[in-house]
């Protein structure tokens, strides 16, 4: 049957999830003033999607966390070396977060997955520093200030730490560049992406030192006698060998695989923004002009109805015609 629809507008700068729990809140306060007849039936609800989209986050941060903490514990033997990176990496997406509030950029799909992407690099620096900590403390000499050891060993590789991820923020400058579309698009990401690597750059030299003067202390086992470790150890060094023996052919063998790579490459398909699985469809058919609003309105209800008939679908709400508003 025919219904009535309407469309919520949302104020430039508002939160879209606050905007659709106010609405939420009212249609239920006006309910009980409606006819029994008639029903409120939300027909698209953004705010699925946006949770799904946090949940996303938490979950990549977790896992990096649980990744990390299994890392460190596995190769290094030391539990408490973990924590340097795990709790790192929370506060390089909060100073994200932070920068993304001061100037003004909200949290989408875009500017999230920018973070999620940069999740994965953020952490690095900490776990060459942890892992060279562990050297100097392995080869330190006795009644050497254990301070002293991490000092040597974070102003060994931070520098180098500090600049790589510098180098590593730079890298999506260029989508700075985009324009219309495009910019509109991927500039949030670019920019928490480059919020959260300069953080992991400054929390490198920062944080992480500090972090290891508190964590890193008590028994370290040293390399050697790790027996994964060693077991890993004894699958490289004939395999290194055999590459240095044979450094040509490995090269010219790289270049061939480069090569071959070329023509599925040039296969692959391109797209403006790849598939959004969100859960609702929008299905928007065309039909010849000067067809009647009767006609067209038994075309909306047949459509409807083979929608409908699918097991996976839920709801499916229509509308012909197209009003000449931004909204529409």
């Amino acid at each position: 049957g025919e219904v009535a629809g309407g469309i919520v507008l949302q104020r430039f700068g508002l939160n879209a999830l606050d905007v659709i729990e106010n609405v939420k809140k009212r249609f239920k306060e006006i309910a009980s003033s409606l006819p029994k007849s008639v029903e409120i039936v939300p027909v698209y609800d953004r705010s699925n999607l946006i949770n799904a989209a946090i949940a996303t986050l938490k979950h990549t941060l977790l896992e990096e966390s649980g990744i990390v903490a299994l890392v460190c514990i596995i190769f290094l033997l030391h539990v408490r070396s973990a924590l340097v990176a795990i709790l790192m990496l929370p506060v390089g997406v909060l100073m994200a977060f932070g920068a993304m509030k001061l100037l003004g950029i909200g949290s989408n799909i875009m500017s999230l997955g920018g973070i999620a992407i940069a999740i994965g690099a953020m952490v690095d620096a900490a776990i060459v520093m942890i892992e060279n900590a562990h050297k100097h403390l392995e080869r330190a000499e006795p009644g050497r200030s254990r301070v002293d050891i991490l000092i040597d060993a974070a102003s060994e590789v931070g520098p180098a730490l500090f600049f790589s991820l510098l180098i590593i923020t730079v890298s999506f400058m260029p989508i700075f560049t985009l324009e219309s579309q495009e910019g509109r698009l991927f500039s949030p990401l670019a920019f928490t992406k480059t919020f959260a690597m300069a953080a992991a750059a400054l929390l490198s030299v920062t944080l992480v030192p500090a972090l290891m003067v508190i964590c890193v202390r008590g028994r370290i086992v040293p390399e050697h006698k790790n027996p994964i470790n060693k077991f890993l150890l004894w699958i490289y060094r004939p395999v290194i060998k055999g590459v240095l023996r044979a450094k040509t052919l490995v090269i010219l063998l790289a270049l061939v695989v480069l090569a071959v790579t070329i023509w599925p490459a040039r296969q692959l398909g391109t797209e403006f923004m790849p598939n959004l699985d969100e859960g609702t469809l929008l299905y928007m058919p065309t039909t010849l002009p000067g067809l009647s609003i009767t006609k067209a309105a038994e075309l909306l209800q047949t459509q409807d109805r083979i929608i409908r008939s699918f097991p996976e679908v839920a709801s499916v709400f229509g509308k012909a015609g197209r009003a000449a508003t931004a909204t529409d």
